[in-house]
């Protein structure tokens, strides 16, 4: 094809208008409107110029009557304040652990093993009464003492080792209970140290007496 048949590959322009200028605009299409071929995040300089103005007119205004001033963030719903479910967050550790002690049975069962040997150091603090009973217990099973009156001073031995030997199990035992630690073997080790005690000290002087060591004698081989 020609020019002459009235088709072209150029796009046909306007002759100049009465003022010298050319419109360059292709033919058959509208205008564009203002920012309608702008890049993404484009905004407006005048919109915004706009808005600007308005908040500080508004802020101008708020605090002039002392109006508090309004935000334009999102309310806060509910929900978002809200925290999650107790199902949701994770469980605790194992059981609730006892205040004082490993378990709430380790602490029952150490105040009362210390309970019992108040009791029992209590009862050794009657050095008279716990002399005597030795004594009687001898002469019944085996044979009377030569100087029974060298009980009492076994009996003075009994009851300071049983005091010293509760007040130190007793501290241990508080220590151990504060600390969540297993402490009923603290009570019961406490016994058998105490025990050991007594009966050392009433076996030394039992050994020592003429009259007892006679009988233990005569009675050896029978």
């Amino acid at each position: 094809m020609s020019a002459d048949d009235g088709w072209s590959a150029v796009p046909d322009r306007a002759a100049p208008d009465h003022a010298g200028t050319a419109d360059v605009r292709v033919q058959g299409r509208p205008a564009p409107q203002y920012g309608e071929y702008a890049p993404d995040g484009w905004v407006n300089p005048v919109l915004a110029e706009q808005e600007r103005r308005e908040q500080a007119r508004a802020a101008q205004q708020a605090a002039a009557t002392g109006a508090p001033r309004t935000s334009t963030a999102p309310p806060t719903t509910t929900a978002s304040r809200t925290p999650a479910p107790a199902r949701d967050q994770a469980p605790a550790d194992g059981p609730v652990a006892a205040r004082f002690g490993a378990s709430p049975a380790d602490f029952l069962l150490s105040v009362m093993l210390l309970a019992f040997g108040l009791v029992s150091v209590v009862q050794s603090l009657s050095v008279g009464t716990v002399a005597s009973g030795v004594a009687r217990e001898l002469e019944l099973r085996y044979t009377a003492l030569s100087d029974p009156g060298a009980l009492t001073t076994a009996a003075i031995v009994s009851a300071l080792g049983s005091v010293v030997v509760f007040v130190l199990v007793a501290w241990w035992s508080i220590v151990r209970l504060r600390r969540r630690k297993r402490t009923v073997w603290v009570p019961l080790l406490g016994g058998v140290v105490a025990t050991v005690v007594t009966m050392s000290a009433f076996l030394t002087v039992v050994m020592q007496d003429g009259h007892f060591m006679a009988w233990l004698v005569q009675h050896a081989g029978s």
